[in-house]
């Protein structure tokens, strides 16, 4: 109790004293300042005459976060003496904050890793610990998707937003799907009925993915092609493909591979789906009169 009673009469002391209230308005008009220029710089940009909207949003974005590390810094230098002397009469009280301020500081951690390393940028689609979908804001506590499904199956918006913390990004890997910016190679997965001729499959799901990926399949293969050249990469050929594969169970699996534009996936997908299922559909049984 005596030690709870020092450092609390301490502590008094420290603000009451002429130093500290000369920091605390140095503090006052960082604060002011520093709310001053984050004002005006959004608004100039929203004001702005950009190429698009993801633009204004990824410098907005931008002028948020190194807005707040200059503010951190600015604060930092104004109380350093000030937090260092108050931390080593409170060790016990910080190694409490610092575990229970163990998600932040893995947040915090986690948004440096994705501002080091850059996996995604704005406008990109992930999936991260089964989270998909498009990257719309982040800073560095969080990132938040337009979500892309709720299932797998699914490649459209569902219209709602998923807030995903940073600590993720240490924990679990980060699918990208824009690494060919434009396109995207996609997969279709079917199950052979019994007794359903698998060639006449293959044929259907092949003339389908042709027939509806004709209008971007030379723009596909020149976007791939130069991707590769860039990065160094042997990525794989563009043109519709079917691969077979059986499953755990016995059962027979086609596997369509086709090229489609990263705002046409669902659409694309949904084109060839249609296409084959008018081909597979069984007429219903009749009843013979005796």
């Amino acid at each position: 109790m005596t030690y709870l009673s020092e450092t609390i009469a301490d502590t008094v002391a420290m603000f009451s004293s002429w130093g500290v209230m000369k920091q605390m308005v140095s503090t006052l008009v960082l604060m002011l300042a520093f709310l001053l220029f984050r004002w005006a710089t959004i608004l100039t940009i929203r004001r702005w005459n950009a190429p698009s909207g993801d633009e204004k949003r990824r410098w907005i974005i931008q002028i948020k976060n190194i807005s707040m590390i200059i503010l951190a810094a600015g604060l930092f230098g104004i109380w350093a003496t000030e937090l260092r002397s108050f931390a080593l009469s409170l060790v016990a009280v910080a190694a409490a904050l610092a575990i229970a301020t163990k998600e932040i500081l893995q947040c915090f951690l986690g948004g440096f890793y994705k501002a080091s390393t850059r996996p995604f940028e704005l406008g990109d689609r992930i999936e991260v610990n089964g989270h998909r979908g498009e990257v719309i804001d982040h800073n560095f506590l969080s990132t938040t998707l337009l979500e892309i499904g709720p299932v797998r199956e699914v490649h459209q918006l569902s219209g709602r937003q998923v807030i995903l913390p940073n600590s993720l990004f240490l924990l679990h890997p980060i699918q990208n799907q824009s690494l060919q910016q434009e396109y995207i190679l996609q997969t279709v997965r079917m199950v052979i009925n019994p007794g359903e001729d698998w060639r006449e499959l293959e044929k259907v799901l092949l003339e389908s993915a042709n027939r509806e990926c004709a209008s971007f399949l030379e723009p596909a293969r020149l976007s791939m092609t130069r991707i590769g050249q860039r990065e160094g990469l042997d990525l794989p050929r563009v043109e519709p493909r079917v691969t077979f594969q059986y499953d755990d169970y016995g059962h027979l699996h086609a596997t369509l591979r086709f090229p489609t534009p990263l705002d046409r996936v669902s659409r694309t997908e949904q084109a060839i789906m249609r296409a084959v299922i008018a081909t597979r559909e069984i007429a219903p049984h009749t009843r013979h009169s005796r």
